[in-house]
């Protein structure tokens, strides 16, 4: 089982990882506006919700386990004046029930697959909630990142799906790659629209952190890296797909 407050603790002092999040909001919010997406249920904001940087909805719901991350996000929704953001304290899986009272365009799954411990669990919950017409954007970690491959190759890790010791830290318990992705969507009844990677990246969080803090590289090289992504479409240190139901 999850420790939230652990969670909460660690995520917070992982500076690269909030340069991963503002570059992941970046790419969600791109992909977003390809579907509809006049309602939205973010499952999962973490300490930086959608609506803080996109607006563009006629109501957002979010769902959020923890209490420290909801206590922000209603901060964040009451100093903005967004009346049309709802949101829900918990698991997605024991909110079904309620959430299913509202009907979604959009579906945002952003950087959590990997962190449950029954992944399946989760898209079989998700699936209740979307209609034909519902589109699903899932992210996670990217076993094939180029900063694994290195990592393999240099015998720091055996195995590219390994669980490195940030991750560990961050109660993290699948590293996926595209294949095994797809297939699990697959098998939880979703067909896949679309795919991609992004942020590539050539050494770990930790190894960038001393880089950052050595001021030998500053933000601007991230945004840098991920403007690599075309040229490397399948080695960027995230993943993504875009589902829909299947009704096969």
């Amino acid at each position: 089982m999850r420790n939230i407050e652990s969670y909460e603790s660690v995520y917070q002092k992982d500076f690269c990882e909030q340069i991963q999040v503002r570059l992941r909001k970046k790419q969600s919010i791109a992909l977003i506006q390809k579907y509809s997406h006049q309602r939205i249920l973010e499952i999962g904001c973490g300490n930086s919700p959608l609506f803080a940087d996109f607006s563009d909805f006629s109501e957002m719901t979010i769902v959020e386990p923890s209490s420290q991350f909801m206590g922000h996000a209603r901060e964040l929704a009451k100093k903005k004046e967004m009346t049309n953001v709802f949101l829900v304290l918990g698991t997605l899986e024991e909110n079904v029930t309620l959430l299913s009272e509202k009907s979604y365009d959009y579906i945002i799954l952003s950087s959590l697959l990997h962190e449950v411990e029954n992944p399946e669990q989760l898209l079989y919950a998700v699936l209740q909630l979307c209609s034909a017409e519902t589109v699903v954007h899932i992210n996670v970690p990217n076993a094939m990142s180029i900063h694994r491959i290195l990592a393999k190759e240099m015998g720091i890790i055996k195995d590219v799906h390994e669980v490195s010791d940030q991750g560990k830290n961050l109660q993290q318990h699948s590293v996926f790659d595209m294949q095994s992705l797809w297939k699990m969507a697959e098998k939880c009844g979703f067909s896949v629209l679309e795919h991609g990677s992004y942020i590539p990246k050539f050494l770990s969080s930790s190894q960038m952190e001393q880089m950052l803090h050595y001021e030998i590289i500053d933000e601007r090289f991230f945004d840098a890296l991920n403007n690599l992504s075309d040229l490397m479409p399948e080695y960027g240190s995230e993943i993504y797909i875009q589902v829909k139901r299947s009704f096969l």
